[in-house]
């Protein structure tokens, strides 16, 4: 050690030549084998870089969420920073949604369940669904505003416009046998006691069919409602007279006003007369009688429905 101390500058030439040989040593040893780890490197397999489709798809989504802004939404009566959606009612004061019914007589409610442009003043003429109906009349008819298949009946665009009604000349009074009894509104003109085929004197109807019917009445007695059917020579138009009761006189019309695809079309009905109505040209209604504030009319299809036609409000 005291002569490492007095020969301190040999000492540390010694330590590096030695440090130097030794890494000569080891550069000399790795050179020799690089060869044989160069060739293994270059024939190992290339490294897969692909992503899985399962992290790929989650990549994407989030890539268009990022590159989408987020977009504020409203939903119910709650605002971002208000409560409640306030509007300036028909008084010039603020109203809201709780308060103030802005369609009349829609509910607010009804607009507001089916996602409907509430604040917008034609909201009730607008047809959601493209349908052919509009909001107000989806809702006047209980349907579904949004879904063309929900609709109301087509019937629900018929309006009875005006009427000419007349009172049937004849009344079948009774029956004996195959002879029925046809009396004249007229209290002049004597009863006609008549068969099948026969002619009604003073018209020009004659008898083609005879049915006999019972119903019972609100208290339960047996009513007898046999029918005497008789038909016009000329125009074959036919009448079916209920016993003892009078009707209307197949002369009678009916005006009907169908408003579709935003057209309003008028057509006559004579009673007991066929018409259709687009856009199902296939279905077949029927004129059954027509009153001072309604027409009844049957689908072919279902003639045991009636349906009641409003007649227009002035």
């Amino acid at each position: 050690m005291d002569w490492v101390r007095t020969n301190y500058e040999r000492a540390a030439v010694l330590a590096a030549a030695l440090f130097l040989l030794i890494c000569a040593l080891l550069i000399f040893i790795g050179a020799g084998s690089f060869d044989e780890k160069f060739s293994g490197l270059h024939n190992a397999p290339a490294p897969n870089n692909e992503i899985p489709n399962g992290r790929a798809l989650e990549l994407a989504e989030a890539m268009h969420k990022l590159q989408t802004p987020p977009q504020w939404t409203f939903s119910g009566r709650s605002g971002l920073f208000v409560p409640e959606k306030h509007f300036i009612g028909e008084d010039g004061q603020p109203a809201t949604l709780q308060h103030t019914l802005l369609h009349p007589p829609v509910p607010n409610e009804w607009l507001e369940e089916y996602g409907l442009p509430i604040t917008e003043g034609d909201v009730l003429t607008q047809d959601a669904d493209g349908d052919g109906f509009s909001n107000f009349d989806e809702w006047s008819g209980h349907s579904h505003p949004t879904e063309k298949d929900s609709h109301p009946p087509y019937t629900f665009m018929l309006k009875l416009k005006s009427f000419a009604q007349e009172q049937f000349p004849l009344v079948f009074s009774s029956s004996i046998g195959d002879t029925y009894a046809i009396n004249n509104i007229n209290p002049k003109i004597p009863t006609q006691f008549l068969k099948v085929g026969d002619l009604v004197a003073g018209t020009k109807f004659k008898i083609t069919g005879y049915s006999e019917k019972y119903e019972a009445d609100q208290y339960g007695t047996r009513m007898d409602v046999s029918e005497l059917t008789l038909e016009q020579v000329e125009s074959h138009d036919k009448v079916t007279l209920v016993k003892e009761k009078t009707t209307t006189s197949p002369e009678s019309i009916a005006n009907f006003l169908y408003t579709w695809g935003g057209t309003e079309q008028s057509f006559a009905v004579k009673k007991d007369g066929e018409f259709t109505l687009k856009p199902l040209e296939q279905i077949k209604y029927k004129l059954l009688d027509v009153l001072r504030d309604k027409a009844i009319i049957i689908n072919t299809q279902t003639p045991n429905a009636k349906i009641e036609i409003p007649i227009v409000k002035p």
